[in-house]
């Protein structure tokens, strides 16, 4: 009599290596336990190396440059205007320092309720561009004060920056002194 189901004998393929059929048709072997280790270690070696190299690429085009940091540059914008017009004046302006430049110049001035403070926009017409500046002006103090920043400009200040206080000295004039930033 032969047993129906006879126990599986797994020790007679022991020494055999299973042959794989690919999707081309041509048999292969299987690849051993050490063979798929050291694929999966090239596979993980790629993928950390490729990681790497995008965190370090990130960081370096987050990085500053050096001359990246500008410089502070004094300079000094004075401005006088005829107020006949308020709350759009027109006048003349002058600077030395890091701007030497001088020319016509408008003010569009926004006061508060009380009339205690206000909002200027001056912008100087120059020869090679116009230069828009922010001023926030205070009539508390004697004379009055306040800050400025340069907030746009065309031309050759399409990128300028600068930034400082200022003083409203009698009769009409505006005292602006700070730094441009190159």
């Amino acid at each position: 009599h032969f047993p129906r189901n006879p126990a599986p004998d797994f020790l007679q393929y022991m020494g055999e290596r299973p042959e794989v059929t690919s999707h081309d048709g041509k048999p292969k072997k299987a690849k051993t336990n050490k063979q798929k280790e050291i694929n999966n270690m090239k596979k993980r070696n790629i993928t950390f190396t490729t990681i790497l190299l995008v965190l370090g690429c990130f960081a370096m085009g987050s990085a500053p440059s050096a001359s990246a940091t500008p410089t502070p540059v004094p300079v000094t914008i004075t401005a006088t205007f005829d107020f006949a017009g308020f709350p759009d004046v027109t006048g003349t302006f002058t600077t030395s320092g890091a701007l030497t430049i001088s020319g016509p110049a408008t003010m569009h001035v926004d006061l508060n309720y009380n009339g205690t403070r206000a909002h200027c926009v001056v912008t100087l017409i120059a020869p090679l561009g116009n230069i828009i500046i922010d001023q926030e002006c205070q009539f508390a103090t004697r004379p009055p004060s306040g800050r400025w920043e340069i907030v746009s400009g065309t031309g050759a200040y399409a990128n300028l920056n600068g930034n400082g206080s200022l003083t409203m000295p009698p009769p009409l004039n505006e005292a602006m002194t700070g730094f441009i930033y190159q």
